[in-house]
């Protein structure tokens, strides 16, 4: 079972078994930018890279909340 590595709200890596850490990637070199999510998985027991996904960031998914409410700021 996937365990998650956090200090309060931040998450800094998954656990995804005894010998793989996921974690995310913000270097442009690898492939991140806004609305791009880069996940690396490292082998903890050689310390190598074994995988590299990218996916669509499901929160930067245009610019409406799950609510349908745009993501404005409002003049007061």
């Amino acid at each position: 079972m996937p365990k998650e590595l956090r200090c309060g709200g931040n998450m800094h890596g998954i656990m995804l078994d005894d010998t793989h850490l996921e974690v995310k990637c913000k270097r442009r070199a690898c492939g991140s930018k806004p609305g791009t999510v880069v996940l690396h998985v490292f082998d903890i027991t050689t310390g190598e890279l074994t995988r590299t996904r990218r996916f669509k960031d499901p929160m930067k998914e245009g610019t409406r909340h799950a609510t349908g409410q745009h993501n404005a700021v409002r003049s007061a």
